[in-house]
């Protein structure tokens, strides 16, 4: 598993119309741009990957949000910041364990990820020992290098 940022609504050749009086310039750039982060999960057998969990920044989800396209089997949270906290953390592993199939009655299952600090939480932790749950935390700032999602997915 992993997670990777998006940018939203920033089409490239944008034109901006104002009025003749208005004499400020205006530019696309990483500041007025919405991102949302994904968490994706990909089997290393090949087999359809789970469906991912989409973070947008905010407080609540709003309606007009979810496009029918969205609808099924993908998670949407949102967080202040858009990115990954405790409780998406939580959330994001209840969905992997429903859509893995692991419990305490299961199979051990290995989890590649990387070192983020919600990964060493209490809950985090007791919930994937609970569930069989093994985590295999690739190398700090290796990741880019060794993480699949990076480089076969994210990066292209």
């Amino acid at each position: 598993m992993n997670e990777s940022g998006v940018r939203i609504r920033c089409p490239t050749g944008e034109i901006v119309i104002v009025p003749t009086e208005v004499k400020d310039l205006y530019t696309s750039s990483v500041e007025n741009c919405k991102s949302v982060t994904i968490i994706e999960t990909i089997y290393a057998d090949g087999s359809p990957s789970i469906p991912p969990v989409i973070i947008c920044p905010g407080e609540k989800i709003m309606e007009n949000w979810v496009d029918e396209n969205l609808l099924g089997a993908k998670v949407i949270a949102v967080s202040p910041t858009g990115y990954t906290n405790e409780n998406i953390a939580l959330a994001w592993l209840d969905h992997f364990i429903k859509h893995v199939g692991t419990g305490p009655d299961k199979h051990c299952c290995i989890l590649l990820l990387d070192g983020h600090i919600t990964h060493y939480k209490d809950d985090f932790t007791i919930k994937y020992r609970e569930n069989h749950i093994v985590p295999f935390e690739f190398p700090s700032y290796l990741t880019h290098v060794l993480q699949l999602l990076d480089v076969g997915i994210f990066q292209p």
